[in-house]
């Protein structure tokens, strides 16, 4: 009997985690906000580019949310794995948004690699965000309201994670670096 309830447990456990990997990822498959997509489609010139490229940061931003301020390594491998599939069917609908996606992922995670640069990390990631939009050399003003946008995303998106999977807490008389082994 102790068995099956280990399965039991095991299961909704499992389960649970599941439905919490799934809230997080509708908040990164969301459209585009209108006055951010109409922003970008003015830099641009183009709607479907704009609301393209918003939706890969976004996809981008939030993975590197659940890589980096996540409870467990898990979370993010568990996001990717949830993630595949909608860019597959994406994949199946339009040929090139695979590639695209992939080419991008590849950008954010090299832009945020840099490392000694003077540039902020979420202005490497506006750079990314602008240059798939077709914008390789933005001006000051268009860099810093995408910068807005990166920093306003992650933000959003470090709440959604914290509401799906929880927050880290210590106990107030033990340091980090303590838990360490």
């Amino acid at each position: 009997m102790t068995g099956i309830m280990g399965l039991w447990a095991d299961w909704q456990a499992s389960r649970a985690r599941k439905q919490r990997v799934e809230v997080y990822l509708n908040h990164l498959v969301r459209e585009a906000e209108a006055p951010t997509l109409a922003w970008l489609t003015a830099v641009c010139g183009s709607a479907d580019v704009a609301a393209r490229e918003l939706g890969f940061a976004r996809r981008a931003i939030g993975l590197i949310v659940a890589e980096r301020d996540a409870l467990d390594d898990q979370t993010a491998a568990d996001v990717a794995h949830h993630l595949a599939p909608v860019v597959a069917a994406e994949s199946r609908r339009h040929a090139e948004t695979g590639r695209l996606w992939a080419e991008r992922w590849r950008s954010y995670t090299a832009a945020l690699a840099v490392r000694g640069s003077q540039t902020t990390p979420a202005a490497r990631l506006a750079k990314v965000l602008l240059e798939g939009a077709g914008m390789p050399a933005p001006t000051a003003e268009v860099l810093a309201v995408g910068t807005d946008f990166v920093q306003e995303t992650r933000a959003a998106l470090n709440e959604q994670l914290r509401t799906a999977f929880g927050a880290a807490s210590l106990p107030e008389d033990v340091r980090p670096s303590a838990l360490r082994s």
